[in-house]
């Protein structure tokens, strides 16, 4: 009998694999099913996830430029996110809690909240540089 652990990362990978498929077949800055930033449409600023639709659209048709210009901050973490996921993938199939140890610093959640934090200020400030991380709506 599988373990409760099993099904949601079961369930977590086809989930992932249809939102793939969705975000390939339809380009999110054409289609307005989407769901739509609450903080740009209340605001009119940028929030750290902002473009992050349109630029997993992008990587998953090569575009890699493309999906930096909506949202770098993404593209940056998706291989982490991978690395992380192949260290929950290892730990499931062997039966053994492998852990990237990383995650699991105490200082990891406060890196990552300054660096959201730095990236949420910095790509709303309208001068170049700065300008270049807008998500571009």
């Amino acid at each position: 009998m599988f373990q409760k652990k099993n099904l949601y990362f079961a369930a977590a990978l086809i989930l992932i694999t249809i939102l793939g498929v969705v975000y390939y077949k339809y380009d999110p800055a054409k289609y307005g099913f989407f769901p739509k930033c609450p903080f740009y449409v209340i605001t009119g600023l940028d929030c750290p996830g902002c473009g992050s639709q349109r630029a997993l659209s992008s990587l998953l048709h090569g575009h890699l430029k493309q999906a930096i210009g909506y949202n770098l901050l993404m593209v940056i973490c998706l291989p982490f996110l991978a690395v992380h996921f192949g260290y929950k993938t290892a730990s499931i199939l062997s039966k053994k809690d492998i852990r990237w140890e990383i995650l699991y610093n105490p200082l990891t959640p406060k890196i990552l909240f300054c660096v959201v934090t730095i990236f949420w200020i910095t790509r709303n400030i309208p001068l170049y540089p700065f300008s270049c991380l807008s998500a571009g709506h």
